[in-house]
């Protein structure tokens, strides 16, 4: 059985996160809709495989492991929070998911801290959790609350995300597969 390489998987997660920003742009009010089903049930999975992935690191990642494992609780925590009582996530989809961006953005900026003696890139996580945090509490703020403006903004978030993830995912072809959480 041939193995999946880690990049491989990156680069496919940044092509489904990219597309499903540009469906927010191309349909924003069936985007809400679905965002609002798949949401939870996507955080869930995310924060089941980063458990996984936390378990089955490497010894001497630490760090990684321990931070991997905070971004798998804040997924698990918020997914639970979307699924379990889909009319009220379908009216507050917007604060929760903006308290989920924010929350993911002063993670990532808590990683970039405490990995910026062991990694290199530690820069670049520290640059993605600061437009994470600026748009989550744009979003939390947003002046208009309908459902057309707040997919737009997640969209735009959606697709950043996804390019910078299919950068990370170069950087890690290029050094052999070995994984030391630059994002």
């Amino acid at each position: 059985m041939k193995k999946i390489k880690a990049s491989s998987l990156l680069s496919v997660a940044a092509a489904v996160i990219i597309l499903a920003g540009l469906f927010c742009f191309i349909n924003p009010l069936q985007a809400y809709v679905y965002l609002v089903k798949f949401s939870g049930l996507v955080l869930i999975l995310d924060g089941v495989a980063l458990q996984i992935a936390s378990s089955s690191a490497h010894i001497s990642f630490t760090t990684e492991k321990r931070s991997m494992r905070m971004e798998s609780i804040l997924n698990f925590v918020f997914g639970l929070l979307l699924l379990f009582n889909p009319f009220m996530t379908f009216i507050l989809y917007p604060m929760v998911i903006g308290y989920w961006i924010l929350c993911f953005g002063i993670v990532k900026i808590i990683i970039s801290m405490l990995m910026r003696k062991k990694v290199r890139g530690w820069l670049f996580i520290l640059a993605v959790g600061v437009l994470a945090v600026a748009f989550g509490i744009g979003i939390i703020n947003a002046p208009s609350t309908r459902a057309k403006d707040i997919t737009l903004f997640i969209g735009a978030f959606f697709v950043i995300l996804g390019l910078v993830l299919l950068y990370d995912s170069g950087k890690l072809k290029r050094r052999h597969e070995t994984i030391d959480l630059l994002f």
